[in-house]
């Protein structure tokens, strides 16, 4: 059983944006697909857990652009899970060139809710192993939660669609780097090095969302509100100086 999860990828060019940075979204995605991939064959994956009536919720992912990649680069995705505390699964992720430099690293934290009653569960035998967990982590601190601010500019507004649904019929996580993106309207000289985004509450279909955000030097802090002003995700990106 792979305790450490790898594979080779393409790179395509709609990962990359007008200025050839990669999206944060596409980031996201590598990062989805190799977790999903490595949760199955750990038998922990979507199916796998419905069975059980449990259900993976992403609760924040940050990661670090090191090196930025090129247009269809081949790199080599590796992502692992940490031994699992009470009701936290944080997994980590690191991209390699083929001749093994780190070019993106990144972390993220998990719970377990009950499909059914959707209610935070704690699931100690949940991996088919209890101990030998991989546990080289990606940040020495712990991500921190996005501070709130005040939001007093037009915000920048979004629908969610049909094409941005998961199977868990809600705003897949990798959507909502899209909407922060659209509504900041990057430079050129605005490289991203550090990205992250907590997600609050499940965005479903049709949902409109506000999205607010604030730069003071190289930091942008952003968030998406719903209709009723609730907070449904916060991002922060940094950018290189």
């Amino acid at each position: 059983m792979n305790r450490i999860w790898k594979k080779e990828y393409n790179l395509r060019g709609s990962d990359f944006d007008k200025f050839n940075h990669i999206k944060p979204s596409a980031v996201l995605d590598l990062f989805q697909d190799a977790a999903g991939q490595h949760a199955d064959e750990l038998g922990v994956g979507f199916d796998q857990m419905i069975k059980r009536s449990y259900l993976w919720v992403l609760t924040r992912i940050k990661f670090k652009i090191i090196s930025q990649p090129k247009s269809y680069q081949r790199v080599i995705i590796k992502t692992w899970p940490l031994e699992p505390r009470r009701l936290n699964y944080r997994r980590e992720y690191c991209i390699e060139s083929e001749n093994g430099e780190r070019l993106i690293v990144g972390s993220s934290e998990w719970v377990v809710i009950d499909s059914e009653k959707r209610r935070l569960v704690s699931a100690p035998d949940l991996y088919p192993f209890s101990d030998g967990f991989h546990t080289e982590t990606m940040f020495e601190e712990k991500i921190a939660k996005i501070r709130d601010f005040e939001s007093t500019e037009t915000p920048h507004v979004v629908n969610a669609g049909f094409t941005e649904l998961d199977v868990n019929n809600h705003v897949n996580n990798t959507k909502y780097a899209n909407y922060v993106l659209d509504a900041i309207n990057p430079a050129e000289t605005d490289k991203t090095e550090i990205f992250q985004i907590d997600y609050r509450k499940e965005v479903l279909l049709g949902t409109t969302l506000k999205i607010y955000y604030q730069k003071e030097d190289n930091i942008v802090v952003a968030k998406g509100e719903n209709e009723n002003g609730d907070v449904m995700f916060a991002c922060k990106l940094e950018y290189k100086k």
